[in-house]
């Protein structure tokens, strides 16, 4: 279980975290934790790409926590840890905090403040206060400071304080909670606030006789381009309104003088009229004369500022449930004036990837809103910059005003989120209800045609009361921590200035290099944020936009070029490092946590960027790797998918200042220290079943831990060797490491990884097949024998896992290879209906254990994508990338199955050899 590994300097006295961690139960934790929907912190605010809790929560307390030398003890700590990272992803027990707490203060040392100088959403430092560490947080971003300071400085002030009014009606059962009148002055000011907006733009939103509106369905329009037709072309990607049973409902276009108005259609009987999207990015056909658009003519339009508005439908919640209803003829909430202040900011236009809407002439931030958008959430903002008067008048006092405010404030932010024209309409795929789905859903402000507008004042998800009650489920989850944190607006360069120096637990998630551009999304928030906090934050919001200049990112848009960028990046990580290590107490070590994949360059070399930067700056600042844990931790939603080079797993590296005494090494002197002690460290990796997708980028961690222990490492010129060509020949030694592994696995096996790497599932010539299998010391007709491979008219096959029979029962066939069974369960964890899934693929592996070793089949599906990666064979990369991440789950199911009796154990088989078959013939 261990992923730290002895650099070969004097002994010190390790942590935990240097020695073991109970892997398994943080990353289920974290992946539990990622797919929460209530009752965590990320509910109080948007956040790009945050931190797992549960793992900073294990990480803080093994980092701070002496190794005891002694199993027994160490268990006890491990299982410590295990109690702070309940399965489902809560909050652990107050037992098994006060266990840790105890645990830290008989060490006997004074508790270290938890620095995080890249906040973000602030889980570092919530979870550093519920183990009872003192805390200091900063970030550039004006945003996530606003943020972590709400729950981890303001939130903490006002703990055990009576409500400013009274109790409130909305949060009973906590009367004894020290943040239950905290969160009565919440509701009871949002009421307030909520009570002034409808006063001034309630007359904005129609009423719907016989229910309450959730949504008004818009579509954007372009002047159709047939000249003889005078209709604008209303732009929609699906006619589905909802697809749930007995509830199904459809846009019905009719084309009806010189524009097209919508009925309702409902049931599924009939054809469903398609929508007026195409095919193909960008287009759209006219639903009156059929003449078809593109997105050439959709930016033409765009940017001569031709682009309009059309109401599709509007959903309606009443007693039956939820309905569909036409459009108003009296619709005209486009037709509004634009109110006098508005987010005047531009959108980062030289970036269209990520901010598409200005290449269709929408460029500005308040380009994305309708009308009475601006209206409402204008309204909003400047009915909570006068909240902190209401407080103090009420008789609150500073502190009270000042959090109070701050909460209703975050509230509005959240409530742009689903207020603008990046919100969507969905169909839930399991049930086919449909739902309002906020912006964000990539880390992108995309240009969407069609979108839905929140009622406001409404109940259901986006309107203002549903952000009051997510923000205060958000609140709740957080530690009624006893003192308070520090939280600064703070350039990373300058952040180990905020603590004296030598006494900080130095713990941060760093920005992913070039992946997400904060900045420039944070702006979607900050408009309205410094409308409405600019008074009680004048530190945050004294700026018309967030921070760009000093961004550590690596932006070529704003840098020139991408070498300029990665450049600035490793500049400005050497000051970051430089500047913590200063402040980085000497018997701890630093957490730094990186989640990035590499990527395959011109020339087919495999390198990252970002891991290059971030290890060349962190080395240069004298900082060295002394060991890496994998963290799986991804949810079902994940933001960045995988081709967008993000991994499934994050990275954790514990870091400690070099060593004074380190010493030089040429190339050769390296590869050697590298074969010496990389392969235990990926059999390390392997046990733990981090994705196979992760793998490489895991073993960046070890590789880097032998390279960065030297002041230098000589290259036969006499220069130093370049951070980019250790991670070559990490890269090297890691295929050298897998394919040696091949040669534990029986003769069946290793012919068949042979054979797939030449030619994955097609036809290859007979001939060689025979004389591979000659070499290997098996034949050809055993190899048909065992059902992996099909042999006719002068040509061989490997066959699919899908192709091979289901009949397959491991107990009785006399033939079993380590490839043959990998590919049955990957067969049956990837089918569908009964007989597949993840019980009936351990019900399988369990059958095979008494003649098969479950690592043998585990490492195979590392080597097998291995190879599918190098060939770029995604599809058979992702089944066998499959095949490990679930293999914790099988080995579960396994020992179920066991237990149950539904297999055979050891004890009850007995092979005869002679009895099978040719005694050649058989593997065991």
């Amino acid at each position: 279980m261990s992923g730290a590994h002895d650099n070969g300097n004097p002994p010190r006295k390790r942590k935990l975290i240097e020695v073991a961690l109970p892997l398994e139960a943080i990353s289920k934790a974290s992946k539990a934790d990622k797919d929460r929907k209530v009752g965590t912190i990320k509910n109080i605010h948007k956040w790009f790409a945050p931190m797992p809790a549960p793992a900073w929560r294990a990480l803080l307390f093994a980092a701070t926590i002496d190794d005891p030398g002694d199993a027994a003890r160490r268990a006890e700590l491990l299982d410590i840890i295990e109690g702070l990272v309940p399965d489902k992803g809560t909050a652990p027990s107050e037992e098994t905090l006060k266990r840790a707490r105890a645990a830290l203060v008989e060490q006997g040392s004074e508790l270290p403040t938890v620095l995080d100088p890249f906040c973000g959403g602030g889980s570092t430092l919530v979870e550093a206060q519920r183990l009872g560490f003192p805390t200091v947080a900063s970030d550039l971003n004006p945003v996530p400071a606003l943020v972590t300071r709400v729950e981890t400085q303001l939130v903490p002030s006002v703990l055990g304080k009576p409500a400013v009014t009274g109790p409130g009606d909305g949060f009973e059962g906590i009367a004894n909670d020290p943040m239950a009148g905290f969160l009565a002055d919440v509701e009871h000011y949002a009421r307030l606030v909520e009570q002034q907006v409808r006063e001034q733009v309630g007359h904005l939103y129609e009423p719907v006789e016989g229910g309450e509106v959730v949504a008004w369905l818009w579509a954007r329009t372009v002047p159709c381009a047939n000249p003889a037709c005078a209709i604008p072309l209303p732009l929609y990607s699906s006619p589905w309104l909802s697809k749930q049973k007995g509830r199904e409902a459809w846009l019905r276009p009719v084309v009806s003088g010189p524009k097209v108005r919508f009925e309702i259609g409902t049931g599924v009987s009939g054809k469903i009229p398609d929508a007026t999207k195409r095919a193909g990015r960008g287009k759209f056909t006219c639903p009156a004369c059929a003449t078809d658009v593109d997105e050439k003519y959709l930016r033409k339009v765009g940017a001569a500022g031709h682009l309009g508005l059309q109401m599709l439908a509007v959903a309606v919640d009443d007693s039956s449930g939820r309905r569909f209803v036409p459009a108003p003829d009296t619709a005209d909430a486009a037709q509004l004036d634009t109110p006098d202040e508005i987010p005047e900011l531009d959108f980062f236009a030289d970036n269209t990837k990520q901010f598409s809407p200005p290449l269709y002439g929408l460029m500005r931030q308040a380009d994305i809103y309708t009308p009475r958008q601006l209206h409402v959430l204008g309204a909003f903002c400047d009915a909570v910059a006068e909240v902190p008067q209401w407080v103090e008048r009420d008789g609150g006092d500073e502190s009270q005003a000042t959090a109070i405010a701050s909460v209703l404030a975050i509230c509005v932010s959240k409530l742009a989120l689903a207020n603008s024209s990046q919100t969507r309409w969905k169909i839930d795929q399991r049930n086919g209800s449909s739902y309002v789905q906020p912006g964000f859903g990539r880390q992108a402000i995309q240009m969407l045609w069609d979108f839905a507008e929140v009622n406001p004042f409404g109940n259901t998800g986006g309107s203002w009361l549903s952000q009051i009650t997510a923000v205060a489920s958000g609140i709740k989850a957080l530690p009624r921590a006893e003192r308070p944190g520090v939280t600064r607006q703070v350039d990373a360069r300058k952040a180990g200035a905020l603590v004296p120096a030598g006494t900080a637990l130095i713990a941060t998630d760093p920005p992913y290099f070039a992946q997400i551009p904060y900045a420039d999304l944070s702006d979607y928030f900050y408009v309205w944020l410094r409308r409405a906090a600019a008074g009680i934050h004048p530190d945050l919001f004294g700026t018309m936009a967030t921070p760009k200049t000093d961004e550590l990112v690596a932006n070529r848009y704003r840098q020139g070029d991408a070498e300029r960028a990665r450049q600035y990046f490793i500049d400005g990580f050497i000051e970051v490092f430089s500047s913590l290590k200063e402040a980085s107490r000497s018997d701890l070590p630093m957490i730094v946590i990186y989640a990035h994949r590499q990527e395959e360059s011109k020339d087919g070399e495999v390198s990252s960027s970002a891991w290059d930067a971030l290890l060349e700056a962190m080395i240069t600042a004298g900082i060295g790797v002394v060991g890496t844990w994998p963290l799986h931790a991804t949810n079902s939603t994940r933001q960045i998918g995988q081709g967008a080079n993000a991994l499934a797993s994050y990275i954790v590296m514990i870091c400690r200042p070099r060593e004074a005494t380190a010493v030089s090494i040429d190339r050769r002197g390296f590869i050697s220290a590298l074969r010496q002690q990389l392969p235990d460290a990926l059999r390390d990796l392997q046990q733990s079943s981090i994705p196979a997708v992760d793998l490489a980028q895991a073993a960046i961690g070890p590789g880097m831990a032998v390279f960065s222990r030297y002041t230098k490492v000589t290259e036969p010129d006499g220069s130093g060797m370049h951070v980019r060509e250790a991670l070559a020949l990490i890269n090297d030694e890691l295929a050298r490491v897998l394919s040696e592994q091949e040669g534990d696995f029986d003769t069946d096996t290793r012919w068949c990884v042979r054979w797939f790497e030449q030619y994955q599932w097609e036809q290859g010539p007979f001939g060689e097949a025979e004389l591979l299998a000659n070499a290997l010391n098996t034949s050809l007709h055993g190899l048909e024998d065992s059902g992996a491979v099909k042999a006719r008219a002068g040509k061989a096959v490997m066959l699919r896992p899908e192709d091979l029979p289901s009949s397959f029962n491991p107990v009785e066939h006399h033939r079993v290879s380590v490839w043959e069974v990998a590919m049955h369960l990957s067969r049956v964890l990837e089918g569908k209906g009964a007989g597949s899934g993840v019980d009936a693929a351990g019900v399988l592996l369990a059958q095979v254990r008494p003649r098969i070793d479950d690592e043998a089949i585990k490492e195979l599906a590392y080597l097998l994508y291995n190879i599918c990666e190098r060939k770029g064979w995604s599809d058979s990369a992702r089944r066998f990338n499959n095949l490990v991440s679930s293999w914790p789950d099988l080995q579960t199911a396994a020992r179920a199955a066991e237990r149950q009796g539904a297999v055979p154990t050891q004890d009850s088989l007995a092979f005869d050899a002679t009895a099978e078959g040719d005694e050649e013939d058989l593997l065991f």
